[in-house]
This record gives structure tokens, C-alpha cells and sequence, in this order.
């Protein structure tokens, strides 16, 4: 198992003002999270599920909150894979942290993330997506350390909860295991995409749905079988 508590003990120094330089990534306001829907073929007991237990189709992200490409795909193409598939029981849609880009900004939004109430996991994500920018100029002027001290607070965490929060041993090896199993998958950028299983190359509306569709014994348009 990948050992990530270094990053957690530099990220600690970190939010006490250091200024931190950020680079590119490589490669939804929900506030509801289904817990039993771990099936152990797709699946697994601490991932985060929103849709039926029974879908069909098991949609499988492997992001980073601080990948500007996984912001742009949970901003415009995940609103229409949400209300076309999840939404009507077709497919069940797992979120894994993963460490790509900026390493501490990874691990710390997605521990805050995996701190907070699991009702609240999705919108902290969806936060973190829609202020990244704001975060990245925060991170580039100092102020790093108020710009997560705000996002924990809008989920329910005090600054001590969230310091605390950072090198809490359990909440590292949860952290940790989401990486493992991304690293397993052969993961190695950000957002990465699995349907029941199998990678899909890309990453926009109509090569996810040439993955999908065929599962639910759908026919795949014309425009999309040709990607």
C-alpha cells in the first residue's frame, strides 16, 4: 500500500501560511449517498454511491478536486449523466479519490471530504470543484489555510476538527485504499472512468454512453459508436 502520510504532515505545515505553487492535473450538488449499494464486483463497502443498488451499469470515477479537467467533466458532463442514467435507475455512479495533480491539494480537499458526514461527501466535492480556481488563486497568495478552514466549516467541520483531520490515521488509510485500488485499475491521471469494470478511453458524454448503452441493451447513435 502506497504510505501518503508525509503529504498529510506537509500539507499540516502547510496550512500554517506557507505559500503553495500549484500545477496542471495529469490526463454534482448531491447530497444524498447511497451506503449499501457495495456489490464487491464493482464495488466496494466505503465507496461512495449515488443511484439504485440494482443498476444495471456501475459507473466508476477516479478523480482529483484539484484536476481543473475532472472540474470541467463534474460541471458539464456530469449533470447529463446524472439525469439520464442515475437518476432513472440506469446506472449506479461510484466517485473514488484519487492523488493526481497538485498532490496536497488533493489529499487535503478530499480528506475534509471523507471527514465530513457521508450525507454530505458529494456537495463537499461539488465545492470544491466550483471554487478550485478560487482555491488555486488563495493557494498561489498564502492563504492556502483560510481557503480550507472555510470549505470545512460549510461542512459542519470546526478548523480544529479539520487540523485534526489531516493526519487521522484512519481517514489516511481510507484515503489510501481508494488510491490502492485506482493504482490496481492502472489509474495514473485524473478523471478516470470505469463502466462495470472496463476503462473507457475518453471521457465525454458520448464515448461514456457507447460504454453504457450497449449494457442496457440500448442502441449507441451513430455519432458516438464512431468514437
Amino acid at each position: 500500500m502506497t504510505n501518503f502520510d508525509s503529504i498529510s504532515r506537509r500539507f499540516v505545515l502547510l496550512l500554517a501560511g506557507a505559500t503553495l505553487a500549484l500545477s496542471a492535473c495529469s490526463g454534482g450538488g448531491d447530497t444524498a449517498v447511497s451506503t449499501g449499494g457495495a456489490d464487491g464486483k464493482y464495488t466496494v463497502a466505503d465507496d461512495y454511491i449515488l443511484g439504485k443498488a440494482d443498476a444495471p451499469v456501475t459507473l466508476v470515477e477516479y478523480a482529483s478536486v484539484a484536476c481543473p479537467g475532472c472540474a470541467y467533466w463534474h460541471q458539464n458532463v456530469y449533470p447529463d449523466i446524472k439525469t439520464k442514467y442515475v437518476d432513472t435507475g440506469k446506472v449506479k455512479y461510484v466517485f473514488r479519490p484519487f492523488p493526481a495533480s497538485n498532490i496536497e491539494i488533493a489529499t487535503a480537499g478530499h480528506k475534509l471530504a471523507l471527514c465530513a458526514d457521508r450525507d454530505k461527501f458529494f456537495k463537499n466535492v461539488k465545492i470544491q470543484f466550483d471554487r478550485q480556481s478560487q482555491i488555486f488563486e488563495m493557494g498561489q497568495r498564502g492563504q492556502l489555510r483560510q481557503a480550507y478552514i472555510s470549505l470545512a466549516k460549510a461542512s459542519g467541520l470546526s478548523e480544529e476538527e479539520f487540523i485534526s483531520c489531516m493526519s487521522d490515521p484512519d481517514i489516511t488509510a481510507r484515503y489510501d485504499a481508494f488510491a490502492q485500488l485506482g493504482m490496481d485499475q492502472g489509474v495514473a491521471g485524473t478523471p478516470s472512468f470505469f463502466v462495470n469494470g472496463k476503462r473507457v478511453a475518453k471521457n465525454d458524454l458520448e464515448s461514456l454512453e457507447a460504454a453504457i448503452l450497449p449494457v442496457l441493451g440500448e442502441t449507441v447513435p451513430a455519432e458516438s459508436s464512431e468514437d
